[in-house]
């Protein structure tokens, strides 16, 4: 590869030969050239479709990438950080995936025989080659909720535009329930879906708050989630100086600003997150 770039750069400086381009510049011409040059590469080397899949949860799920060279290890990782050796799984390792029935071209294939809404978001299979350490890695987007749910930040949401208050809010939620999966108000307590969820808002709807599955209605500053998980209190998930020693404030929204947490008198009406969760994983 290393040869095939030093080519393609010199014949980039004879087509330049005689512009005068500033340094600050080059980048537009060597970012596009070497962009090229990786997906060649890749495609040369690995057999991979990255479309997106949309697949209803407990169906199962073939994750398909093949390779063309000889390679010492492959894994498939998911964006929530679980990592599987695809090895581990055709020896049996992991319980509810399995080899693929069909291995030709996709060596380095899994199937997840039952998805589930958790398997939603980016899967990226990395290849390590036998020679020289060369890596690559290819990304595809799985989507598995239930209409109208949408896949967002390894989550499957529903987002309400119309305006309740808390506590009606997750009644609505809850009456979307069904033998499959549970539905409550949204639970968003990881600083990465936070942040997606935020620019999911951002690019398709207004920039409003938004009421999620958090309370303090129990105990004046002692905050649950609906599942009954604690609401995480660090920065930096709530807006600066929050939650406040109120008692008349005590529903969690995601403020229209930056997304952060914010304590709420729970008779405000507002929009709300819904989310979906397997019926294994029930509310307690």
């Amino acid at each position: 590869m290393f040869d095939k770039v030093n080519t393609e750069l010199m014949k980039l400086c004879i087509a330049t030969a005689d512009e005068v381009i500033p340094h600050h510049k080059w980048q537009n011409y060597i970012q596009p050239l070497m962009a090229k040059l990786l997906t060649a590469t890749t495609d040369a080397s690995l057999i991979f479709d990255a479309a997106e899949v949309k697949v209803t949860p407990g169906e199962s799920l073939t994750l398909s990438c093949g390779v063309k060279q000889q390679f010492r290890l492959c894994l498939w990782s998911h964006e929530d950080g679980r990592s599987f050796l695809v090895e581990d799984v055709h020896a049996g390792a992991h319980p509810g995936m399995s080899a693929p029935r069909n291995l030709t071209d996709n060596q380095c294939g899994i199937n997840i025989e039952s998805v589930s809404t958790e398997d939603s978001g980016a899967w990226t299979c990395s290849v390590f080659l036998a020679d020289r350490g060369t890596e690559f890695h290819m990304t595809k987007t799985v989507t598995a909720c239930h209409t109208p749910f949408t896949a967002v930040g390894g989550g499957c949401f529903y987002f309400h535009e119309f305006s309740k208050n808390w506590h009606n809010a997750r009644d609505y939620c809850r009456g979307m329930s069904t033998s499959e999966y549970t539905v409550d108000l949204a639970t968003v307590d990881s600083c990465d879906q936070l942040g997606i969820i935020r620019q999911f808002i951002l690019m398709t709807y207004e920039p409003v708050w938004h009421w999620i599955g958090g309370s303090d209605m129990n105990e004046e500053s002692n905050w649950h989630w609906v599942n009954g998980d604690t609401v995480p209190s660090s920065v930096p998930f709530w807006y600066p100086g929050h939650p406040l020693i109120d008692t008349t404030a005590n529903c969690l929204c995601l403020e229209e600003d930056y997304g952060y947490y914010y304590d709420y008198d729970c008779e405000n009406i507002g929009p709300f997150l819904c989310e979906e969760v397997p019926i294994t994983t029930s509310y307690k």
